[in-house]
């Protein structure tokens, strides 16, 4: 091999390095995906007294992260004797997700978090003498408690009211997971779950 070749080989190789060390520098340095807040409301959710704390969630928000307990102490107590929620709306690097906690749990998002983004779409869910009874539409009640892309929620009367009294009632939820419609019916007192993988 002569001088000039390998001169020009000694070249290309440490131009080779120098490529692969300044690429992955720079993406060790690329900096986490930035974490806003949309809007944050603790209370009876969903249609029950609830307050707007998105100016206090956001101000908790350190160093891209969150962490946050959802406690009367924190927010008030805007429907006292009742068991509530926090719920904030949020983006990542642009795309958004949601998460939901019960009152006296915290909820954390963290840095570099990729948002879940939820396959699971509830379209209608309906609690009572089915199919031809007394029902109720519970459809906002039961979206409301997807929780990072799957649904756990009892079928009882304390959960969504007795539109049907003295008779079996069952809850029904219509959905659509990866755009596939599916549907799941459990009779009263059953819990209806649905996982993240739309089963």
């Amino acid at each position: 091999m002569t001088m000039f070749n390998r001169v020009s080989m000694f070249l290309v190789l440490a131009g080779l390095v120098w490529v692969a060390t300044g690429a992955s520098s720079r993406a060790a340095d690329a900096p986490a995906a930035k974490l806003v807040i949309v809007k944050a409301v603790y209370g009876d959710l969903p249609d029950g007294g609830k307050t707007d704390v998105t100016d206090k969630v956001k101000e908790m928000v350190k160093d891209n992260a969150l962490s946050v307990e959802a406690t009367n102490d924190n927010f008030g107590d805007p429907a006292d004797g009742i068991v509530k929620k926090l719920k904030v709306d949020y983006t990542i690097g642009g795309v958004a997700a949601s998460k939901t906690v019960n009152e006296g749990e915290t909820l954390t998002i963290a840095a570099g978090d990729k948002p879940v983004v939820s396959n699971l779409v509830i379209k209608k869910a309906v609690y009572g003498d089915l199919p031809e009874g007394g029902k109720t539409d519970v459809t906002a009640k039961v979206a409301a408690m997807v929780k990072d892309g799957a649904l756990s929620v009892a079928a009882t009367n304390e959960n969504f009211g007795d539109p049907a009294e003295g008779i079996q009632k069952k809850l029904k939820v219509d959905y659509t997971f990866d755009g596939k419609e599916k549907s799941k019916t459990v009779d009263e007192n059953e819990t209806l779950t649905i996982s993240a993988k739309g089963e």
